[in-house]
């Protein structure tokens, strides 16, 4: 008996292997900052900026892409995307002066975020509602292996074969990735818009009325939980490390310990996703890391430090890739890309803004202040995701108030 995939099996399996290979490719690029900082002679903060020129372009990109997908369709951005990826990389390898690297590497993130959005949106397309936690965690879990390991990577190739052998070999992982996306057909089951603004890029009015409240309240809790994660990888060492003056390694040992206990919650997040409801993994994410905050200037042990590292994993974990569900769940097919692209520029606009105003309110109090200044966001997204946002998985939705008999 021969075992045959489905169709939709194959997709999944086309979309999540160049996932993990792309998130490589992005994760290689870290180790070489040392090495452009001697090659070009710039300073190595200013050779970080290689890291920011393609977050820029993968942020900057999220609306013009969103609307891309929506009018021509998913398949021509998920091939566009891994092409430009593949040329930028490649110009990156030549660039003769650090100026025109840094404009490469920008348009690396441009393509980067043309692959990652249309390749979510092309498998939300195909995938049963009760089935979207899980692929997402699928997603999730691609990504974070690659990222993990990709700085590895990287060491190695730069270390045997100098820095731009590794924008070369990210090139070819674009090419390898844009092989595997020309067997991917149109997953959209509408026409392309062929009428409508030119540059409508998305609204609230957009959703169904009974479930606006809710997007609205998912834009605020992406923005609170970017601003909590960029608070956690710049706050949470300025506290462990200078005020209460552990290591280095002890440092790198409470942020394991974040990071060990985030990838096992991958599995679990999307089960309980699909199972309980979206509603009821995000909600105990933001109270758990509410309580995290509240309690990080009172601990001081490294014991105690290690076990809020670790409640700062679980709540990163649930909040992973779920709130991008929650918002698929109740996003018109018809503008899945320019909403969620949508929702993701306002939230990530949190994990710009987060350090900015931690680092004024460090300077004037101290690091552990930080904590408690954020408490009370935190508090008011999870009692928004509590109180105000309704359960979108179809089975578990709440009746409507206006059938006969329906609870109120």
């Amino acid at each position: 008996m021969r075992f045959r995939l489905s169709d939709t099996a194959k997709l999944l399996l086309s979309l999540y292997v160049p996932s993990m290979i792309m998130s490589f490719g992005q994760g290689m690029v870290v180790p070489t900052i040392p090495v452009l900082a001697r090659t070009f002679d710039v300073s190595v903060g200013l050779a970080a900026q290689a890291v920011t020129a393609q977050l820029l372009g993968r942020t900057l990109a999220l609306l013009p892409v969103g609307l891309c997908i929506d009018r021509l369709g998913r398949r021509p951005v998920l091939l566009a995307g891994p092409a430009l990826m593949a040329a930028a990389s490649a110009l990156t390898a030549i660039a003769p002066a650090f100026w025109m690297l840094l404009a490469a590497q920008f348009l690396t993130g441009v393509g980067s975020s043309m692959w990652s959005t249309a390749r979510e949106i092309a498998a939300v397309d195909v995938v049963r509602a009760d089935q979207r936690g899980r692929m997402m965690s699928g997603f999730m879990g691609m990504s974070s292996v690659g990222v993990a390991f990709g700085p590895v990577l990287g060491g190695v190739v730069s270390t045997l074969l100098g820095f731009r052998a590794v924008f070369w070999v990210y090139a070819v992982m674009g090419l390898i990735t844009l092989a595997v996306s020309v067997r991917i057909r149109e997953t959209s089951r509408r026409q392309p818009a062929a009428h409508g603004r030119l540059l409508n890029l998305g609204s609230v009015r957009e959703v169904e009325p009974e479930f606006r409240p809710t997007f609205v309240v998912l834009i605020i809790n992406t923005f609170v939980a970017m601003m909590r994660g960029a608070l956690i990888n710049s706050i949470l060492p300025l506290y462990i490390g200078v005020q209460l003056g552990y290591s280095s390694v002890e440092v790198g040992a409470v942020f394991g310990l974040y990071g060990l206990v985030n990838v096992l919650m991958i599995g679990p997040t999307g089960f309980l996703s699909d199972s309980v409801g979206r509603k009821w993994v995000v909600a105990p994410s933001t109270y758990l890391a509410t309580a995290a905050f509240l309690l990080f200037p009172l601990s001081q042990q490294m014991w105690q430090l290690s076990a809020l590292g670790g409640v700062l994993g679980v709540a990163t974990g649930l909040a992973l890739g779920t709130m991008a569900t929650y918002s698929y769940d109740i996003i018109p097919e018809q503008a899945r890309g320019r909403l969620q692209a949508l929702r993701r520029l306002i939230g990530e606009s949190g994990g710009i803004v987060g350090p900015l105003v931690a680092g004024v309110i460090a300077d004037a109090a101290g690091p552990a202040t930080v904590f408690w200044c954020f408490v009370p966001l935190q508090l008011v997204s999870g009692l928004l995701i509590t109180f105000v946002a309704r359960e979108s998985l179809p089975r578990l939705r709440a009746p409507r108030a206006d059938v006969p008999g329906a609870p109120s």
